[in-house]
């Protein structure tokens, strides 16, 4: 009798497994990359945006110097050469939107007067202003 009722419970136990099973959440979607940061602009590009720009305000231009500075902005330099004027156009742009973000247009006629406001230096040469350690004699 111990066979029969040893062989029924091994029987009944296999059959009252149970098994829980939660239903399965929906699984998330993978978290979206961070958006891709623009590429620089190269030397190149800047040169030539430089030189399109330069010739876009009638000058015949010379590059001089092109340089990409720590903060991401390329700084092209021309000396020009144009309509009866001389000088020099920096320009600066921003190096990821590319949108120019200064212009320094020190160009004078080639005789001598220049834009108004744009002077090529600040220096106002000799006999100019106060002369500091020489006292005036009361004789």
């Amino acid at each position: 009798m111990r066979l029969p009722l040893l062989l029924g419970c091994l029987l009944l136990s296999s059959g009252c497994l149970v098994a829980e099973t939660r239903p399965s959440r929906p699984s998330r979607p993978p978290p979206r990359p961070p958006p891709s940061r623009p590429v620089a602009m190269g030397y190149d590009e800047a040169v030539r945006r430089g030189f399109d720009q330069c010739r876009a305000r009638g000058y015949r231009c010379d590059l001089q110097e092109a340089h990409l500075t720590g903060n991401d902005v390329w700084k092209v330099k021309f000396r020009v050469d144009g309509r009866g004027e001389k000088g020099h156009l920096h320009l600066d742009y921003d190096a990821y939107s590319r949108n120019l973000i200064k212009v320094n247009d020190k160009v004078k006629d080639k005789g001598g007067h220049g834009h108004g406001h744009d002077r090529d230096d600040d220096w106002d040469g000799p006999g100019r202003g106060k002369k500091k350690g020489h006292a005036r004699r009361d004789d």
